[in-house]
């Protein structure tokens, strides 16, 4: 069945310019979606530990007033930050991490003072300090874990040298004496293994990051790999990937494919006329008319030269036929060249369930050679059988393939 140029009142698809192929989320790397994930871990560790250490403390009668009333409003806090995580863009983890590190570090940094205060004030007590030196080592690592570039481990440090200027200032002036373990847990816990685990993950984070930006430069070979230079289009590289994915929403969803071929007539007259460089700016136009029509689902291909492919999932044949015919109109009637007009040719076809890609494609370009034997800037739409070898017998295939077959 061949539908020439006499459809009117088609509607054109709304759409945007076609993007490039994009593989599955958990492929790409996104370090701000990695951050994001991160935070949404542990920010729920920080608030059941502050209730943790709260709860402990109160039961054994050893809860200061930091434990009392900072504690258990504190992992409120906590979560309400993981509520807004969770709630955001990952374009927005900035800020989240700002708050975090504003609140995760500083309560510990609280805590620490309020310890070493408390020992200066009333002499040595275990409950003073309570194993916080490995709560000062995990809030200066999270600055290099969190904060991106290289002023990460910068921060990180600044924050273990101010725990240690506090320290160096309380051994000065404390009047009371300490356990030898006291001192031998502030030494070595605190002054030397903070920096050692500052290294370490500092260390790791830069692998991280190495290992991000090689997978990002990639993913954009890989892109630039299916892109056509000329136009920003798919190329035919990409045709395979774009036919998985519709067979397989095809498959689960049980809708049509259609393929529609375009090819636009007499262009190496254009070439020959006007020189190699307004026939690429002839293309760059057609390439614009059809992201600037197409629906983003449709995948554009330049197939190669002054030959486009567009595959449209959810389609029926007919209904890509009216699209093209409208297309066609589109480029009859666009000023492209500034003498003379550009027309096109278009072959559509459907996706019969199981047959290969090569049958697929053989068909929708035998569709555009009889758009271009029957007189060119026409649509034609064939809907089972391929074109056949001997072009005697090509006007009985086009009457099997007609709709008014057999309803005579």
């Amino acid at each position: 069945m061949h539908m020439e140029s006499t459809l009117t009142g088609c509607k054109r698809f709304e759409g945007v310019k076609t993007i490039l192929l994009s593989t599955k989320p958990d492929e790409v790397f996104q370090p701000q979606q990695l951050e994001r994930t991160l935070l949404l871990v542990l920010l729920p560790l920080f608030a059941f530990a502050s209730v943790a250490a709260a709860t402990v403390d109160i039961l054994m009668g050893t809860a200061t007033w930091f434990e009392r009333y900072q504690l258990i409003p504190m992992a409120f806090v906590f979560m309400g930050i993981w509520w807004w995580c969770a709630n955001t863009r990952s374009n927005q983890v900035a800020r989240i991490r700002l708050a975090t590190l504003i609140v995760g570090p500083g309560i510990i940094m609280e805590r620490f003072l309020l310890g070493l205060s408390m020992t200066y004030r009333d002499g040595y007590s275990p409950n003073h300090f309570n194993s916080i030196t490995v709560w000062v080592i995990l809030a200066s690592c999270m600055y290099v874990l969190l904060l991106p570039g290289r002023h990460a481990f910068l921060a990180g440090f600044a924050y273990y040298l101010v725990t240690v200027f506090f320290i160096a200032l309380f051994a000065v002036f404390n009047p009371h004496p300490l356990p030898e373990s006291v001192w031998q847990e502030m030494m070595i816990a605190h002054i030397v293994a903070t920096p050692i685990f500052l290294v370490i993950i500092g260390g790791f984070s830069r692998l991280r990051t190495a290992y991000g930006s090689a997978l990002t430069r990639a993913e954009a070979s890989e892109h630039l790999a299916m892109q056509d230079g000329l136009t920003g289009l798919f190329n035919r590289r990409a045709f395979a990937s774009s036919m998985r994915r519709a067979r397989s929403r095809q498959a689960r969803r049980q809708t049509p494919v259609s393929m529609v071929m375009l090819d636009l007539d007499h262009f190496k007259r254009i070439n020959d006329t006007y020189g190699h460089e307004t026939g690429d700016t002839v293309l760059v136009k057609i390439s614009k008319i059809l992201t600037d029509t197409m629906r983003r689902t449709d995948d554009i291909i330049r197939w190669g030269g002054e030959e486009f492919m567009i595959l449209m999932e959810e389609t029926s044949a007919d209904k890509a036929g009216l699209v093209a015919d409208r297309l066609r109109e589109i480029i009859e009637t666009t000023q492209i060249l500034k003498k003379g007009r550009v027309t096109a040719s278009f072959g559509i076809t459907e996706l019969i369930p199981g047959e290969t890609d090569t049958d697929f494609f053989n068909r929708a370009d035998a569709a555009l050679y009889d758009a271009k034997d029957m007189g060119r800037n026409r649509v034609v739409v064939r809907k089972r059988s391929r074109r056949p070898s001997d072009p005697k017998v090509k006007r009985i295939c086009d009457i099997i393939d007609s709709s008014r077959f057999g309803s005579e």
